[in-house]
């Protein structure tokens, strides 16, 4: 499992983010907020785009159809 820190928001973005967790495509302000700073991270090229987890499970994901061997 991955490590997990505390981090402090505004109540005006928790609520906001609380407030339309379902048209966010989220079920927690935690799984959004990490989301939207991953895919962040991503792009700006400061984060790999896959974990090594991420990447195995590609990998399976292409073998299993037939595009590995």
């Amino acid at each position: 499992m991955t490590k997990r820190r505390e981090i402090h928001l505004s109540e005006e973005v928790v609520r906001a983010i609380e407030e339309h967790l379902a048209e966010l495509s989220a079920g927690s302000v935690e799984e959004y907020v990490e989301a939207v700073l991953r895919e962040r991270l991503r792009r700006e090229g400061y984060l790999e785009a896959y974990t090594p987890e991420e990447e195995r499970e590609v990998t399976r994901r292409l073998r299993d159809l037939g595009y590995l061997d």
